[in-house]
């Protein structure tokens, strides 16, 4: 009577032993074929970006789930150093693979940044920490674009501190970067008007003044551009870039003339004022010539 009693539960025993030691051997099956999906970064043959991680990240969850109800077993025994291996494991993949999409989103965006000369220039040290970034960053996307597997990939020693010091450097780059353009804004309060983005697109290109038409209308209410005197064309026989129209494509000076409504009123502006240096420095100018050209004269008000 004991022995048939026993029985049913020795074989629970058996298969509740055998469901832990089939999870985790299904955890470590999935994460044999699981791979990285690259994709090139700009058409570049031997630079890539992490692309979808969205199946990653779901069989992290389940094996994540799966493992810690392993671990919970009272039976999980003789694979618990196996077990706690993969705990630790799957734990490090995730801490690597949130700090690793952090760095790539950071370092897209500030990549277009720090690609522009102009911006270089302005902002030496920052650049100098981007460029570090930079470099780790290439090479550890090269290395792991040759050897794909997911898990072999993420679990690299030494790897999260990498990320964790690149990303620590991005985001004072970030903040450094946020003073930078505050200083912008400071001196010409009308780049309040502008996003981030818009501003650093102009102070991206500093040397090109027409750089800031497709911004005027947010900065001021009525007008639409300004006009700029053009520069004599070349003598005949000299080399020209040619557009594919056959027209000669117009070149402007950084002699500001006038400025233009939306409605197409123009309104000349004192003569000499022109676009050179700091951007927010003869925007400002352009701002007070505007208001001394409609500003109705006083002479003989008061007679």
């Amino acid at each position: 009577m004991d022995c048939a009693m026993r029985l049913p539960v020795i074989t629970d025993v058996s298969e509740m032993k055998g469901a832990s030691l089939e999870d985790s051997g299904e955890v470590e099956d999935s994460w044999k074929t699981t791979e990285f999906r690259f994709s090139p970064h700009r058409e570049s043959k031997d630079l890539f970006i992490l692309g979808g991680t969205d199946d990653i990240q779901v069989l992290l969850d389940d094996s994540t789930i799966n493992m810690a109800t392993v671990a919970s077993s009272r039976y999980v025994g003789p694979i618990k150093t196996r077990v706690d291996e993969w705990q630790r494991q799957l734990n490090l993949f995730s801490q690597t693979l949130e700090e690793w999409l952090t760095c790539q989103r950071n370092w897209l965006y500030l990549e277009s940044i720090f690609s522009a000369p102009d911006i270089q220039r302005q902002l030496p040290a920052e650049a100098k920490m981007f460029l570090q970034v930079d470099k780790s960053w290439k090479e550890i996307m090269r290395k792991v674009n040759r050897l794909p597997n997911a898990l072999r990939a993420a679990t690299q020693p030494g790897l999260l501190e990498i990320f964790q010091n690149n990303n620590a450097l991005l985001d004072q780059i970030q903040k450094c970067l946020e003073a930078y353009l505050e200083s912008k804004r400071v001196i010409f309060p009308r780049f309040y008007f502008l996003s981030n983005d818009e501003l650093l697109e102009i102070l991206a290109q500093t040397r090109n003044p027409q750089a800031v038409q497709p911004h005027l209308r947010k900065c001021f209410d009525a007008i639409a551009r300004l006009e700029f005197a053009l520069l004599p064309p070349p003598p005949p026989g000299a080399m020209t870039t040619q557009p594919a129209d056959g027209e000669q494509e117009k070149v402007y000076s950084n002699d500001i003339l006038a400025m233009v409504s939306p409605e197409g009123e123009k309104v000349g502006l004192a003569k000499g004022l022109k676009a050179r240096g700091n951007v927010e420095d003869w925007l400002g100018k352009v701002e007070e010539a505007m208001f001394s050209s409609l500003r109705p004269p006083q002479q003989g008000l008061h007679r």
